[in-house]
């Protein structure tokens, strides 16, 4: 049976700036804010400055401290500037780069997309970022119209190739909760009822399939093991749709947490991976990890390790913390 070792990291603004007169490419800044094909990212590289580079020198670190072989992302400004994060930062501190990088632009109004790095084949992708309510056939959330798109940013499909078999991940980044966490929970709400409405259309039986939903989800239903409503995750965990793996793997709640708010200390669990039925049996003790190495130091529950360079509160790796499981997988036989 196939292992595969998954990330999840919200990289906090990986954006980057172009040299356009530099660039040498006719309408250079149409061209190169909408890149979409990766033989172009690498051309286009060379012109691109990442912003922040002790930032993202420490991001680089965090992301190749999971060990993973697929890693989702949040907060990617483009195409471009995955490719170039990984040429020049994850080369150095992972011994290569991923390889593979998937991103398609996303609704997001700051231009920041979900992505995926991958050191394993990627079969199939698919973005999800143009579905509206109606089409998909939910209940917009108060204030939107059924031909409002259902994700703020995207609902990313892949399916990955291991051994022959093929395992299904959709990648999120919901609705922020800026404008108060349960004024906002609606909408995201929306989108979780979008993502399930998703994996119905593909599997017949989604319960008897192998899938996992990954990304940052900007919600909890705890704080240290306190459980706190209303949250917008409902429609994943409802009637047993899915298994959120930290809950099942780290029993301390106080070891959950993968984000920290500076503006009143909370520390939250965001970001998640849910296991469809399936897969979480195939995995009843999975092993998962939190790097808090680049966190900065305000962050302070945590006093392990941290990467030098690690600032008070700059310079950091992300205010979100990766994290990274490895999952037994039977799959799909693609080897034909």
């Amino acid at each position: 049976m196939p292992e595969i070792r998954l990330a999840t990291f919200n990289c906090e603004n990986l954006m980057m700036r172009c040299d356009f007169a530099r660039s040498g490419l006719p309408n250079a800044r149409d061209r190169l804010t909408e890149v979409d094909d990766a033989l172009v990212a690498e051309q286009v590289d060379a012109v691109f400055d990442v912003l922040s580079e002790d930032d993202r020198t420490l991001t680089a670190q965090a992301l190749a401290a999971t060990g993973a072989e697929v890693c989702a992302l949040q907060e990617v400004e483009n195409l471009v500037t995955l490719t170039a994060f990984d040429n020049r930062y994850i080369a150095p501190w992972a011994g290569q780069p991923f390889g593979e990088r998937v991103l398609h632009e996303g609704n997001d109004t700051r231009g920041i997309d979900v992505g995926l790095l991958s050191r394993l084949p990627v079969i199939f992708q698919r973005s999800h970022a143009r579905a509206t309510y109606g089409r998909l056939d939910i209940a917009p959330p108060p204030g939107a119209s059924v031909n409002d798109y259902a994700f703020r940013r995207d609902c990313l499909e892949v399916d990955i190739q291991k051994d022959g078999r093929a395992l299904t991940l959709f990648v999120c980044h919901f609705k922020s909760m800026h404008g108060g966490r349960e004024r906002t929970a609606p909408t995201r709400e929306a989108e979780a009822c979008a993502v399930r409405r998703i994996i119905g259309q593909r599997f017949d039986r989604p319960a008897d399939e192998e899938w996992v939903i990954l990304g940052d989800f900007n919600d909890y239903w705890e704080v240290d093991g306190q459980s706190v409503s209303p949250h917008g995750l409902g429609p994943l965990l409802e009637d047993d749709f899915a298994v959120d793996l930290a809950s099942r793997a780290i029993p301390d709640p106080f070891e959950r947490w993968t984000h920290h708010y500076n503006g009143d200390g909370t520390y939250g669990a965001l970001d998640h991976m849910f296991l469809s039925p399936r897969l979480a049996a195939l995995n009843p003790a999975p092993d998962v990890k939190i790097i808090r190495s680049g966190a900065p130091y305000i962050a302070d529950r945590y006093q392990g390790f941290r990467f030098p360079g690690v600032g008070w509160k700059t310079p950091k790796a992300s205010d979100h913390c990766p994290m990274a499981a490895t999952l037994r997988f039977e799959g799909r036989d693609v080897s034909l």
